[in-house]
């Protein structure tokens, strides 16, 4: 029989909101020291009633409306009854059977091929704090910072069917929140966290499918621990069956050290968390009407960016996906593009020329931005507020590159000093005296330089060694700093070398 694995994730996400969730404490979890930024509300003392966070209802809304989920025009909060450490009140206030949105689902990229994955239920609830261990295992530590923190939980459809398809669902949620403004979804700061519910089943020889045992992976904190937990229990439950052995039903952690799961414990059944209807929060409800305008807030998803900047511009595939991660990048470029836009409108009956033109213009400004400025950013971000290059300078800047004012060699130092400054390139080439040298006569009286003092050269572009001929280019490129026209450069040189074989 054929092992087919049936694998569903949860997802939480810590929503950015300016205060917690049913309080107005800050919702700044990780400032401050330990148990600081807390009150009764979120610390749970009795006679204390909470307010839900109209912000973390819209954003859970807005989250839904992209994920072509249902908004129900009637929901209720719950409590979700359970004790531990880290939950002050003994109850969670959670969404139980009237979420705030239901089904959906997400498209992503399976090997190249679209793959839609679909959603159950996307409800908001409230964090708990935060649990530290010691060592020796003797004592734990409580924080209660992140306690009441808005929590949106996303549950999919059992229809993820490999590691590659968990991680690419993951990430394309990610940039759907940062995108919404929703979230920063920093899974290294515990801002996104996934569990994976994962069974090996079986394809019987009369085409039928039988599930096997469901084993649940909890906290992962990154892409990669995603990816490599989902391939590891794969490999891990596949194995047990095969050596005759069965999956325990259980939740396991994932050790990134080793790249192995772990058995935390094992859970034969389900918990019963009693829910209830919240008594304190009265119900909540939307008109249809509220809906649309809602979903007007939703704008361009990365899925539809990357269409268009594709078809838009001719990018290529990569540089599109840098320019949808990063968002502010992203937006100047196409601030960029419709300065270049402009410049690049010809005369009225040349649409074709003007078409393919514009997306030269784009090719280069993206190339740019995607080697020279990020490679000056060394990792950093960008970020349009503090980059001091305006989008009409780095037009003007491209244009210049275009029409060949200036090489390539000559462009790396201009936008250098664009970038200290800030000034425009025509001003800097001037101050800086690195106007392109085009006058043909001064370029030949270079060039017949270049060639009395590499004789060498001139002997073997003679004898048929057409090296030679690429040495000595670089050399009039060097003797001139770089400013001379390549053109004009090479048609010089090949006169000369011309006259030299005569």
């Amino acid at each position: 029989m054929e092992y087919v694995p049936t694998i569903g994730l949860e997802i939480h996400c810590e929503l950015k909101t300016a205060s917690k969730m049913f309080c107005s404490c800050p919702n700044r979890p990780d400032a401050g020291a330990p148990n600081t930024n807390v009150c009764p509300v979120c610390l749970g003392h009795p006679g204390t009633l909470p307010v839900a966070n109209r912000e973390a209802i819209r954003l859970t809304r807005l989250v839904g409306l992209a994920l072509d989920s249902r908004i129900l025009e009637h929901s209720k909060f719950d409590r979700k009854n359970y004790f531990y450490p880290d939950l002050p009140k003994g109850y969670q206030i959670s969404q139980y059977d009237q979420p705030l949105c239901s089904g959906g689902s997400l498209e992503i990229s399976d090997g190249g091929k679209p793959k839609k994955i679909g959603i159950t239920r996307v409800h908001l609830e409230e964090d708990t704090g935060k649990l530290m261990h010691s060592d020796d295992k003797d004592h734990s530590l409580v924080d209660f910072n992140r306690g009441g923190v808005p929590l949106m939980e996303l549950v999919t459809e059992p229809d993820i069917e490999n590691a590659d398809q968990a991680r690419e669902f993951v990430k394309e949620l990610q940039l759907i929140l940062r995108h919404l403004g929703a979230s920063d979804a920093d899974m290294e700061k515990g801002q996104l966290r996934v569990e994976v519910n994962i069974s090996l089943g079986r394809i019987a020889p009369d085409g039928k499918k039988i599930l096997g045992t469901k084993v649940e992976i909890k906290n992962l904190n990154s892409l990669k621990a995603v990816e490599g937990s989902v391939a590891c229990e794969i490999g891990r439950q596949t194995a047990r069956i095969k050596n005759g052995k069965k999956v325990v039903q259980e939740t396991r952690g994932w050790n990134e050290f080793i790249g192995q799961t772990f058995s935390q414990r094992e859970k034969e059944e389900a918990f019963d968390y009693r829910y209830f209807p919240e008594p304190d929060i009265p119900p909540l409800a939307i008109s249809p009407g509220e809906i649309e305008k809602l979903k007007a807030a939703v704008g361009e998803l990365p899925a539809k960016k990357r269409f268009r900047l594709t078809e838009q511009y001719g990018l290529d595939a990569a540089i599109v996906e840098i320019f949808v991660v990063n968002r502010d990048l992203g937006e100047y470029f196409e601030k960029i593009a419709s300065e270049l836009e402009e410049w690049a409108n010809v005369k009225e009956g040349d649409c074709e020329n003007s078409e393919d033109q514009r997306c030269r213009l784009a090719r280069l400004c993206a190339n740019y931005l995607t080697t020279d400025v990020l490679g000056a950013l060394a990792g950093k971000s960008f970020c349009e507020k503090e980059f001091p290059v305006s989008p009409e300078n780095f037009a003007e800047f491209i244009c210049l590159i275009y029409k060949g004012e200036i090489t390539s060699k000559i462009a790396k130092q201009v936008l250098a000093e664009m970038m200290k400054t800030g000034n425009d390139p025509s001003a800097i080439i001037t101050q800086k005296g690195l106007s392109q040298i085009s006058g043909k006569k001064e370029i030949a009286v270079i060039v017949e330089g270049v060639m009395a003092r590499n004789e060498k050269a001139v002997a073997d572009y003679r004898a048929g060694k057409q090296n030679a001929f690429q040495f000595l280019i670089g050399q009039v490129l060097a003797a001139t700093q770089g400013r001379a026209n390549p053109d004009i450069l090479k048609e010089a040189l090949l006169e000369k070398l011309g006259e030299v074989k005569e």
